[in-house]
């Protein structure tokens, strides 16, 4: 459970003051393509994980150190996830009118801004407000305060907006007539209607995001939320575009695969209602992605109960009798689902942008990603041998973080390469992209080994988290690879 509401302090306020100012980055977006502001956050990744904990330790929470320093990581790697899920160049719309770079920077502000601001503004409500009824879902959380937080984080959006708007030719956002981005008009009013109900969706999605809490880090919830749902809602700065005509088959299977998963016992009541939402979102954005989405659950499941007599006599068996949990399945599925907006893009840019695989590579590359670790923790933990760790070769107990095993990467490798090879009859690509899935799998495993094992060595907390940060090591590079490259 989170930590109990406490009253503001000046060490709070100066942490959310500083959760506020790294906002100012997102500033410079105009200024930078999708690949270079990438750059940017990774740099601003490598500071907050080497840098900041030695030149500003009054930024962490005495009382909480492993997770207060984790939470300063997600920061910036989520902001990593936001660029990448609209880094379409925003270039052209279906009939290849020019939208400009606002198509893809002002969702990305978006998302920065729900992180630094409507965060900090609620957080600092319900420190000086603990006060009335709380919210239903989240006891910690007094409704009258995340209402008073939220209108603050609207009064700060109304200043942002209207000072971008001093500078129309930069940030898209001026004074002109025209319906704005989504008809490729050169401005998008700031006094439109659209533009401030879409404000408003915004921020109500991220203060419900904020106060759900399931076991994952709101640094990560709030920005996942806005970027997966920019495409789904009003939004002026959007592109324009229709969503797919689903059969029933398909419009059924989110809801089906919940209420099954948590029949079979596979999901807990929260895992099978957030898992539900995520298969939405799949759906919604490719039907094609939420097959690869049963690939990695049916082949996942399969290597949990492989073995599991011997694993429950080790103590190395999953909790709760391999029931997955909200955080698990956010863990698992949630990057998959954070890259959709790439889909929806291209989707509607494909007569100008190219053909919408690269979207859908991206997409599946986590869950390539994923279902080779699953595979070979399980695998490796059933089948025990040698297991050595990466970072010092020398030998470790089975399921120690950073460990490996023959038995268990052979088995992971099969089971990704059959994930990977399901491209090829839907015409999403060919060997080579079948190996990069590959390549970028095996790496962000590598990645995973490394962090696991130095973030235990650190304090810092595992589990959901670091599937996070492992699925975004594949998301990356598969970004990189397919979309700065064509």
């Amino acid at each position: 459970m989170p930590s109990p509401p406490a009253r503001l302090t000046w060490a709070e306020t100066r942490r959310k003051l500083a959760h506020m100012a790294a906002f100012w980055p997102a500033l410079c977006l105009p200024w930078l393509s999708p690949a270079q502001a990438l750059g940017v956050t990774f740099l601003l990744l490598i500071m907050n994980v080497f840098i900041l904990p030695r030149a500003a330790r009054g930024l962490y929470r005495d009382l909480d150190p492993g997770r207060g320093e984790l939470e300063i990581i997600l920061y910036p790697a989520a902001l990593m996830a936001c660029v990448i899920a609209f880094g379409t160049y925003g270039a052209f719309g279906p009939s290849g009118a020019g939208l400009g770079k606002p198509a893809w920077y002002l969702p990305v502000m978006a998302a920065w801004f729900a992180l630094a601001c409507v965060d900090a503004c609620i957080g600092f409500a319900c420190r000086l407000l603990p006060i009335g009824p709380a919210l239903p879902w989240n006891p910690r959380k007094p409704a009258l305060a995340v209402a008073l937080g939220a209108a603050a984080a609207f009064s700060l959006a109304w200043l942002l907006i209207h000072g971008m708007a001093a500078f129309p030719s930069l940030y898209g956002i001026g004074s002109g007539i025209g319906s704005g981005i989504a008809s490729g008009q050169d401005g998008l009013p700031a006094g439109s209607a659209g533009l401030w109900t879409a404000v408003a969706l915004f921020i109500a999605i991220a203060a419900l995001a904020e106060t759900a809490w399931f076991g994952i880090a709101d640094n990560l919830v709030i920005p996942f939320s806005v970027c997966a749902l920019a495409p789904l809602i009003p939004n002026p700065a959007w592109v324009a575009y229709e969503l797919p005509g689903l059969t029933w088959y398909w419009a059924c299977a989110p809801a089906a695969f919940g209420i099954l998963a948590y029949a079979a016992g596979l999901l807990t009541p929260g895992g099978s209602l957030l898992g539900a939402f995520l298969s939405l979102l799949l759906v919604l954005a490719n039907p094609w992605l939420f097959a690869f989405l049963c690939g990695f659950f049916a082949l996942g499941n399969l290597a949990t109960r492989f073995g599991a007599a011997r694993k429950r006599a080790l103590g190395l068996a999953e909790a709760r009798g391999g029931r997955r949990g909200a955080a698990e399945v956010f863990g698992a599925m949630g990057m998959a689902a954070w890259m959709t907006p790439l889909a929806h893009a291209t989707g509607s840019m494909a007569p100008a942008f190219g053909e919408p695989r690269a979207a859908l590579l991206v997409c599946i590359a986590p869950l390539v990603a994923k279902t080779m670790d699953t595979v070979s923790s399980e695998i490796g933990k059933a089948m025990g041998g040698r297991t050595l760790s990466l970072r010092s070769f020398r030998p470790v107990p089975p399921g120690a973080e950073g460990g490996v095993s023959v038995a268990g990467t052979l088995a992971g490798l099969t089971a990704a390469g059959a994930m990977a090879l399901a491209i090829l009859p839907l015409g999403w690509g060919g060997p080579l992209d079948v190996a990069a899935l590959m390549i970028f799998a095996v790496a962000a495993n590598l990645f995973e080994s490394y962090w696991g094992e130095w973030a235990a060595r650190k304090g810092l907390e595992a589990g959901a988290h670091t599937n996070v940060l492992m699925t975004l090591a594949a998301a990356v590079p598969a970004w990189l690879w397919w979309f700065t490259a064509s």
